[in-house]
């Protein structure tokens, strides 16, 4: 039986960052020996090609100086043939002569100097390009071993609670909403980027990264120049007639679409089913000191105060740990039953530890919603870090340096993925809670269409986007058809065209007028394109090779451009 994680902080900082690092290690030096390269001689060739790329830079700033040498020489055969020339025959003209004949010896010097730097210089480059070729070929093995799952599964033997998909799944999408009560609304306005899905001890996940668009403002402005005549009075008493002008300007705002890309983990479990709640990061959390204190304190005593108002429909009643109450912050939840029951004394303390850490951990930067049977976590390390697992990432000529890049990438990514995980592995319950749908799952292959989506984002919304669209697109997808293992999926670019508009504004000007000031600004109007892509799923995705010869493979997923 797999042991329960309860302290995922204590877990992660004294068994499983050494043992995932342990776990990366040996993979790096199993794919290294299953490649049969040759480490030492492709460190001869990039020890050749950075000694190379060392000279290259010192030839460079050579090439600079002479030029710059040049330059001077210039100007001084230019001055000093001019002095020459005036001063004539006399004593000054002959010494102004000399220094023209030393510059013009001299230029011809440097410039024979400057062509055999600029000769060295692009024998170096063609070396360079050579030895790379060659480094590049002495690593080819190696590189072609690396695979997507390759971070999920080290994660899966460091902590055998989680489990990854092969890929998102239709089956495992509707586990979600007939288990869970996912609902798609979720997708509104929104692409996936990229998606990760599996199951904790039988109870489904789903990592996303997705675009969504929402609406925004842009402010234009427009400028008119007027001029006008008055009297007026000089210092001596005068009255004379003036030209005055004035720039007016004027502004409209109109909407504007605008695109952020998020992450989330959706999470099912069947325990507390009828609560809800949500809370954000503290404030209080990462902070120490006497002014912090004093503002926690005062923060508790608004809590006291909400909890004993009796005048509202609010169900809150503060527990009795008040430094959780504080920093946790759900006061929207709406079962105080249920929520006592998933957030035991052990889960409180094991949330606070996540919350307070910032040394191995990323503290409190996480937000927690849960929906009925549906929780929803973000965190704000999860949004600054890359989440798929593309294997092209770890892809090198360098030996030594793909082998470094490798263990850091992998380490940081488990570290990412753990810590947006650790809020959920703090309560016991969710650990101790099976579906029943699990036990008896009937596990298709056929993808969902959030895998569909990311894999025409993969490809770029260049492919798919209207001709007159000036934004980015928002892509959703459609099966057509699906045939022996082959989907033909629909993609819609939905992004925006604009419409040119005027407006007039009126601006009162200096010469007691009102002027109409025109404003140019964009309408921006829906508007879809369209294209088809063809998606082949498969265990062994060589197989589907023999589909098209031009399909471009994404973990076990082989897919083309229909237009191709």
């Amino acid at each position: 039986m797999i042991q329960d994680i309860y302290d995922p902080l204590e877990k992660y900082r004294f068994e499983f960052r050494e043992k995932f690092a342990e776990l990366a290690q040996a993979k790096f030096e199993e794919l290294a020996q299953k490649s049969g390269i040759d480490a030492k001689k492709n460190h001869e060739t990039t020890q050749s090609i950075a000694g190379a790329k060392k000279e290259l830079s010192s030839q460079k700033n050579k090439l600079l100086l002479k030029v710059f040498l040049i330059l001077l020489l210039v100007v001084g055969l230019a001055i000093s043939g001019y002095l020459a020339y005036k001063f004539g025959a006399n004593a000054d003209g002959i010494r102004y002569g000399v220094i023209c004949a030393t510059c013009i010896l001299l230029l011809f010097l440097t410039g024979k100097s400057l062509s055999k730097t600029s000769k060295h210089i692009e024998e170096l480059k063609f070396q360079v390009r050579i030895w790379e070729r060659e480094a590049w070929a002495q690593m080819r093995p190696l590189n072609e071993l690396y695979t997507w799952d390759i971070p999920v599964k080290l994660i899966e033997k460091t902590v055998p609670k989680l489990a990854f998909d092969p890929y998102f799944t239709a089956s495992r999408l509707a586990n979600l909403k007939r288990q869970f009560g996912w609902d798609d609304s979720f997708n509104e306005n929104k692409s996936i980027l990229f998606a990760q899905s599996g199951e904790i001890n039988g109870n489904a996940f789903a990592i996303g990264e997705y675009m969504k668009q929402n609406w925004g403002s842009k402010t234009y402005t427009g400028e008119k120049q007027i001029t006008w005549t008055q009297w007026v009075v000089d210092t001596n008493g005068k009255s004379r007639l003036v030209t005055k002008s004035q720039v007016l300007t004027a502004s409209v705002t109109k909407p504007i679409p605008v695109y952020q890309n998020e992450k989330i983990l959706i999470y099912g479990n069947d325990a507390a089913p009828n609560l809800k709640f949500s809370r954000n990061p503290s404030e209080f959390s990462n902070n120490d000191g006497l002014f912090n204190s004093i503002r926690k304190k005062m923060e508790l005593r608004r809590l006291k105060k909400f909890s004993q108002n009796l005048d509202d429909d609010s169900q809150y009643t503060l527990m009795s740990n008040h430094e959780f109450e504080t920093l946790f912050h759900a006061k929207d939840r709406n079962n105080e039953v249920e929520f006592r029951l998933l957030f035991t004394a052990l889960a409180q303390t094991q949330i606070l530890k996540i919350m307070k850490d910032q040394n191995f951990g990323y503290g409190d930067d996480f937000s927690f919603k849960k929906q009925g049977k549906i929780n929803l976590i973000s965190a704000k390390h999860l949004d600054d870090a890359p989440i798929d697992t593309n294997p092209e990432r770890f892809q090198d000529f360098d030996f030594y340096r793909a082998k470094r890049n490798f263990l850091e990438f992998n380490e940081k990514y488990f570290k990412d993925i753990y810590f947006a995980f650790a809020p959920l592995l703090s309560i016991p319950l969710y650990q101790q809670t099976r579906t029943h749908e699990d036990i008896y799952n009937e596990n298709a292959k056929q993808l969902s269409f959030w895998e569909h989506e990311a894999i025409a984002n993969f490809y770029g919304d260049s492919h798919f986007k209207h001709p007159q669209c000036v934004t980015r697109s928002i892509l959703k997808t459609t099966t057509v058809s699906h045939e022996n293992g082959v989907s033909k999926i629909l993609v819609s670019a939905h992004g925006f065209r604009t419409q040119s508009h005027i407006s007039y504004v009126k601006v009162f000007g200096g010469d007691g007028k009102w002027h109409n000031v025109a404003v140019e600004w964009d309408e921006y109007l829906p508007i879809c394109g369209s294209s088809l892509i063809s998606v082949a799923e498969s265990e062994d995705g060589r197989k589907i090779k023999t589909y098209k010869n031009n399909a471009h493979l994404r973990r076990n997923i082989y897919s083309w451009l229909e237009r191709d």
